[in-house]
């Protein structure tokens, strides 16, 4: 996936990680055009300096520039889609919201939702970008013999990969249909994903409308932490640099009423690639190694292609 860096995660940040705007006429304005120019500069240098400072790195050994920076492109495409993810966590604890259903996937749908809203061909990459992260784990995943945890909170792999080219199709099937067709997503399938998606997008609508914060409305301090952490270094600089969580903090905190200071932080989490929202501390944690993570994920699977779905699988599913 090759993810263009001058326009990756602000406007997606600003526009489109708040379904208050997308859906909803009312509410606090939007960023300014100066606020974007200003992030999309910060966007350039960062990716500029990470690209530099990956030479230096032995997970980056051996790639040319041009392959360091699809590389990192895909890495940060994919920390994007984890952080949408968890801020869908963060509104359902502090808004006190329904969730009929798995959360896990109730927060999947609003990260999806929430790009597609924005529609245009950026975010279209982002999520293509995702759908096949989750493709390659899941090929990485039978490589190396990690046996499947059925019981997990979480959809499968392929699951989650599914459900985001799901969701694309049924925006809009003529503007995905190929997309869905090259993930080998029956046609079947295809024609029940507007439903889904038409279920998604009203649900996290109905539920996020009166929690838009209106103009005379105080906002909310909203904390954003990069934690020191040697090996990390050049992670941290490059997410510094682009003001990542500074922006989607003061967006969030423009555009909704919270019931009280939340934040975000990315460290190093012993070890865990991960990025989860935590309660008690009421804050999004984004793991630097959830970055590492994703490195491998690309040197190691970029070139995967998804498999035709069992015609076994396909003859016995439910239809209940």
């Amino acid at each position: 996936m090759n993810l263009r860096h001058d326009v990756l995660v602000g406007v997606f940040v600003l526009l489109s990680l708040s379904t208050g705007i997308a859906f909803a006429q009312t509410g606090a304005p939007a960023a300014t055009e100066q606020t974007r120019t200003q992030l999309e500069a910060g966007l350039e240098a960062g990716m500029d300096a990470a690209v530099r400072e990956a030479a230096n790195d032995p997970r980056f050994g051996g790639q040319t520039e041009r392959q360091r920076r699809d590389s990192i492109e895909f890495v940060l495409g994919n920390v994007l889609f984890a952080v949408a993810h968890e801020v869908g966590h963060m509104l359902v604890s502090r808004m006190e919201l329904p969730v009929l259903g798995r959360e896990e996937d109730a927060v999947d749908a609003f990260a999806v939702v929430t790009g597609l809203k924005l529609g245009n061909a950026f975010s279209d990459r982002i999520l293509t970008a995702s759908a096949h992260a989750w493709f390659m784990s899941e090929a990485r995943d039978k490589k190396e013999k990690i046996k499947t945890v059925y019981y997990d909170e979480h959809g499968l792999d392929e699951q989650r990969a599914y459900n985001i080219v799901c969701l694309m199709v049924g925006s809009s099937p003529e503007k995905f249909s190929p997309l869905a067709d090259k993930a080998k997503l029956p046609a079947e399938r295809q024609g029940t994903c507007q439903f889904d998606f038409s279920n998604a997008s009203w649900s996290w609508e109905k539920v996020l409308t009166p929690h838009i914060r209106k103009p005379d409305q105080p906002k909310t301090p909203i904390t954003a932490v990069y934690a020191d952490n040697k090996e990390y270094e050049f992670i941290k600089r490059a997410f510094t640099q682009m003001r990542l969580l500074e922006t989607l903090a003061e967006h969030l905190s423009d555009q909704y009423v919270w019931p009280e200071p939340v934040g975000f932080e990315m460290r190093t989490c012993d070890g865990d690639p991960n990025a989860r929202w935590t309660p008690i501390q009421r804050k999004v944690v984004v793991c630097y190694e959830l970055a590492v993570d994703f490195v491998d994920l690309y040197r190691g699977y970029a070139d995967h292609e998804v498999e035709p779905p069992s015609p076994k699988v396909a003859k016995n599913a439910k239809k209940y």
